[in-house]
């Protein structure tokens, strides 16, 4: 249901969760130990800006419903599980 979004793209948010969750774990930084997932710092300027994430805010609303519902469960936990929620039902392997 979340992820049939008839007037987006394709009509399916799969590619744009798959996206965010990319986006969201793939700024880590080896060096300095910052980035990546935890926190999912990504919702805050200026990583929300950064011209890489651009539209990534369409998931990120799509994904509060599920946050409402769950709020237990972490931002950067929820962004990566939509991720692989979005491969698996997009007719990708089971994760």
């Amino acid at each position: 249901e979340l992820m049939d979004q008839e007037d987006y793209d394709d009509g399916s948010l799969g590619p744009v969760l798959v996206r965010l969750a990319w986006h969201s774990s793939g700024t880590y930084d080896q060096f300095s130990k910052t980035g990546g997932s935890n926190g999912a710092t990504m919702r805050f300027k200026p990583e929300c800006e950064h011209g890489a994430n651009a539209g990534l805010h369409v998931a990120r609303q799509a994904l509060e419903k599920v946050k409402e519902k769950f709020p237990g469960i972490t931002y950067a936990d929820l962004y990566t599980l939509a991720g692989v929620v979005a491969v698996e039902e997009m007719g990708g392997p089971t994760i």
